[in-house]
């Protein structure tokens, strides 16, 4: 049986790219193949500019968005190089996400010094590791709390999870640039610096010992184990964990999104080691 002819649009896809290479001309990168070094969406592109780690933008040529011109003004005035461009740039470069009409290219992102913050940690402090989150979504949620909280420091694995992606950036309305997150090598050897600064490890999980979390007297230098969307904290850090805890809820209710729970349990801590630096602010807000 005879193979079925690929579309043409494909085809010429193609020959446009073979085309380009033989000119030296990189081809443009393909819908969904979004680069990591880039932010979009006019909050994230804001707080990147804020945060110093934007290198260039690009935005809506023609556009009547305000807060997209007030965005790329503010680039400007800042000497990052800024350029108008197609809807149809912008959207390749997204992969088809929702840029709002203006992204930025980044600069490699600062990380935080794990061992710094586990031997100069005094009073109250809250570290965030995550294990095995893999959506985007969830880590911007985590990361906006991590934010609003004031954790000393968010520990991700450089591998089994999530990381600082474009989609991170945008589900976190750019409070990814504020969060200090650090991606050491191994999360086993992480807990254990941390332990050794005098953190109590805390593993948000279901075992025998598990402490209702609304009543848990939290210690006042917290490590915070979350697990992963499918798997929940893994075996070696829950054995190495001082403490469980779990939320109480509905039995209809197997389980929180990860995001809503570390939202939660971030707030039970800070309830018993409040900061005294907070200012009111809506429970909830546009991303």
């Amino acid at each position: 049986m005879s193979q079925p002819r690929k579309p043409r649009r494909e085809n010429d896809s193609r020959k446009q790219d073979d085309a380009q290479r033989r000119q030296g001309k990189r081809p443009r990168p393909k819908p969904n193949a979004t680069p990591d070094d880039l932010a979009f969406g006019i909050n994230a592109c804001d707080a990147a500019i804020d945060a110093g780690v934007a290198r260039s933008l690009l935005y809506l040529e023609g556009t009547r968005n305000e807060r997209v011109v007030e965005v790329a003004t503010k680039a400007s005035a800042a000497g990052i190089a800024t350029e108008a461009v197609p809807q149809e740039r912008l959207d390749e470069l997204t992969g088809g996400g929702v840029h709002q009409g203006v992204l930025v290219r980044l600069r490699a992102l600062p990380e935080a010094d794990l061992r710094r913050i586990a031997e100069d940690a005094d009073g109250p402090s809250l570290v965030l590791l995550l294990d095995g989150v893999t959506d985007p979504q969830n880590l911007g949620a985590v990361l906006r709390t991590a934010v609003a909280v004031g954790v000393a420091g968010v520990v991700l694995p450089r591998r089994r999870g999530a990381t600082l992606t474009p989609g991170v950036h945008r589900a976190s309305a750019g409070l990814s640039f504020a969060a200090p997150v650090t991606a050491p090598r191994n999360l086993a050897q992480a807990v254990d610096l941390l332990q050794s600064g005098g953190f109590w490890v805390v593993a948000a999980d279901q075992a025998e010992d598990s402490h209702d979390a609304t009543t848990f007297d939290w210690p006042e230098k917290t490590a915070l184990v979350l697990g992963g969307e499918a798997e929940g904290v893994s075996h070696l850090l829950s054995q190495k964990s001082d403490f469980h805890v779990t939320l109480p809820m509905d039995p209809r209710v197997e389980s929180l999104n990860v995001g809503v729970a570390a939202g939660a349990l971030c707030y039970l801590w800070r309830r018993q080691w409040p900061a005294g630096n907070e200012t009111p602010g809506n429970a909830a807000g546009n991303v």
